[in-house]
Order: structure tokens, then sequence, then C-alpha cells
């Protein structure tokens, strides 16, 4: 979806035609989360020690009030991207997430809406990351997420750019976990190229920070997943579309005091 392109794409059939989410909801795709984690911190970009897994897959204290999810690329079952959703656990006021320390740099109106947002309803975006044999084929080895403006997938999607649907994919399972666990605003640290990859696609968050140098240079940032959601559908329906998979998935009102897991399309 490069620059000035018309959004005349199917971003859901191209997507599905290639990838599928699946959640990790047995230890067996879990541990294949973890070890794409160890491949990307450990091995690739050195962020993790490897020395500290030898069982070659990447944890942290984090993990267990997290969840996660795959992106699988159909024709080879490969895991091609993952991603977690860090949750405020069982005593929600005493956890951290791992980018607290990055919110005192946002603006006041950002730490506002932070501390306005209840604490069990927050989620941290966390370790999205693509693989690194995914990543050799994109030429994509120079960025921990191995998301830039400049990838294409040159293989047997006969060219197809990848990366953004991906990318969108990553957004349908953070949707996916979000519903399921009751998850009304997110928060991450995320390279800025991309953030602006994000919003060509017109995923917005409401507060964006400066860039700091966390694991590399990141911008901290934390929306509503309604507002966020909102603001697709009005500028990209289409991404829309494919996020909330034409609104079967939708994120409750903060402190609505219900759940809605699943909600039929119209």
């Amino acid at each position: 979806m490069p620059t000035g392109q018309q959004h005349n794409e199917n971003v859901s059939a191209i997507f599905n035609s290639v990838f599928h989410v699946e959640l990790a909801t047995s230890p067996e795709v879990v541990n294949e989360v973890f070890e794409v984690r160890y491949q990307v911190y450990c091995v690739d970009r050195h962020f993790e020690d490897p020395d500290c897994f030898l069982d070659k897959r990447e944890h942290d204290e984090y993990d267990e009030r997290s969840v996660h999810a795959l992106i699988r690329h159909k024709k080879t079952g490969d895991s091609v991207a993952t991603v977690r959703l860090v949750m405020a656990g069982d005593n929600p006021e005493q956890a951290d997430f791992p980018m607290e320390g990055c919110i005192k740099h946002m603006s006041r109106a950002a730490q506002q809406a932070v501390a306005n947002a209840p604490r069990n309803e927050i989620a941290e975006i966390s370790r999205m990351a693509v693989s690194r044999e995914f990543r050799r084929r994109l030429n994509e080895e120079q960025t921990v997420s191995g998301i830039s403006e400049t990838a294409y997938y040159c293989d047997s999607e006969k060219g197809k750019r990848a990366m953004p649907y991906i990318s969108l994919g990553l957004f349908a399972a953070i949707l996916q976990m979000s519903v399921k666990h009751g998850i009304t605003h997110w928060m991450a640290v995320m390279e800025p190229a991309q953030l602006r990859l994000l919003k060509r696609c017109g995923v917005e968050f409401d507060h964006v920070g400066p860039i700091l140098e966390y694991h590399g240079r990141r911008r901290p940032a934390f929306t509503s997943a309604t507002k966020l959601l909102d603001g697709i559908k009005k500028r990209r329906p289409d991404v829309w579309a494919l996020i909330t998979d034409s609104g079967r998935y939708l994120p409750e009102q903060p402190s609505s005091g219900h759940t809605i897991n699943e909600v039929q399309a119209a």
C-alpha cells in the first residue's frame, strides 16, 4: 500500500489468502511464540542474553500475566510474526507494565489519559516481532520488528507487499485477545517507522510521545481501543474490516460493566 495508491485492494482477502491469526491457547503454540522471540531478541538483535535461555525460548516475568498470538503463513505453516499483550493481572494497582517508565516522558494529557483509564482494562502491546527467516526474504534484518516502508515479499505471493498486511494482522490478533480479556486501552513503545506505516494504514494512536532510547529509537504511545478503531473505520474502512473481522470483534466500552466477546456483523 504505497503512498498515493488508491485503496481499492481487498486487504482482508489478501491477508486471509496468505496468513491467518492464531491465538496461543496451548503450551505448544506458546512455546512456538517464545522460539520466535528468542530468534529475534537474542540471536538477531542481541537485546537479551541467549545464555539465559538454554532452551532457546525467550520469556520474562511479564509472560505470567500475558496472552500471546502468532501470524502463521498458510502455505508453509511457518510462524511469521508474534505479539503479546501484557495485562495488569490479579493485582492491577501493584503491577507495572514493561514501558511504565516511558509514560513520564509523554505529554501531560497522555499521562492523564493513562491515569484515568481503569488499570485492569489496560494492556501493553509488547514483543511484536517478525521471524528471522521471513525478514530475510524481505531483506528486513535491520529492525527488530521487521517492519519498514520499503519491504516487499517476493516469492509465491507474486511480489505482493506483505509487511503492511502482517502489521494489520498483528492488530487483528491484539484486538481478538483484548476482546477476550476485557481490555479497553492499549499502550506500546514502537519504532518510528512502524508508527508511520500504521498511520498510512489508518491506525493512529491518541497519544504518541517523543523518541526515546528504549531497545533502539522508540516512541511511547497510548490509545483507547474504541477510539482507535472508530478512527480507522472513518479513514480506512477496508483496514477496519480486516482488524475487526468485519465487525465480529469489537472492544467493550471502558468500565462498561459487561463484556462483549463477539458481535455479529450487520
